[in-house]
C-alpha cells in the first residue's frame, strides 16, 4: 500500500545539491534554447542525507523491497524563479514533462500547485517500496514555471535494490 504525504517548511540556509535541474548541452555552432534555472534538489532518505555524487550523479541509496522509506527533499529555488507546480515520483529510469504534468513517475508521490518562490523548501514524503520492483529506481522531480517560462524534470535519487 503506498502511503504519501506531504508538507512543506522553510529552511533557511542552501544545502548541497543532489540532484538539479541543469541546461542541456548543445552541439558547437548549433543554437541553444533559452536555458532553464537551476533548482537544485537535496534528498535525505530514512534520515541519511545525501552523499556528494561523482561528475553530476545523483546519490545513490541502498534499498530493499517492502521497506518505508521516509524522504526530506529540501528544494532551492534560485532568485526571480517562481515554481508553479512541483512533482514527486519514481521512476524506472525514464522521465520528462507532458501537456498534462510529468511522465514517467509511477507512482507520483506528491504533486504540489502552490506558489514557490526563491529560498529553500523542505517536503516530506513517504513510500513503500513493493516486492518485485526493478533493482533501480529513481525518485524524480518535475517543475514548471511561468515566470521565467520552464519545465523541467530529472532524477533527485537513485535507489538501488538489494
Amino acid at each position: 500500500m503506498l502511503r504519501t504525504s506531504l508538507s512543506a517548511a522553510l529552511m533557511a540556509g542552501v544545502i548541497a545539491a543532489g540532484g538539479c535541474s541543469s541546461p542541456p548541452s548543445c552541439p558547437p555552432g548549433a543554437p541553444c534554447p533559452a536555458t532553464a534555472p537551476q533548482v537544485t534538489f537535496t534528498p535525505t532518505i530514512n534520515g541519511n542525507p545525501a552523499a556528494p555524487g561523482h561528475d553530476g550523479q545523483v546519490p545513490s541509496y541502498r534499498v530493499r523491497p517492502g521497506e518505508n522509506l521516509a524522504i526530506k527533499v529540501t528544494v532551492t529555488v534560485p532568485e526571480h524563479v517562481k515554481i508553479t507546480a512541483l512533482w514527486f515520483g519514481i521512476s524506472t529510469g525514464t522521465w520528462g514533462n507532458g501537456p498534462k504534468g510529468p511522465i514517467g513517475m509511477n507512482p507520483v508521490l506528491a504533486r504540489y500547485r502552490q506558489l514557490l518562490s526563491a529560498g529553500s523548501h523542505t517536503f516530506g514524503l513517504r513510500w513503500r517500496i513493493p516486492s518485485g520492483s526493478p533493482a533501480r529506481l529513481y525518485l524524480t522531480f518535475a517543475w514548471s514555471s511561468y515566470q521565467p517560462s520552464a519545465s523541467v524534470s530529472g532524477p533527485v535519487a537513485q535507489l538501488i535494490l538489494s
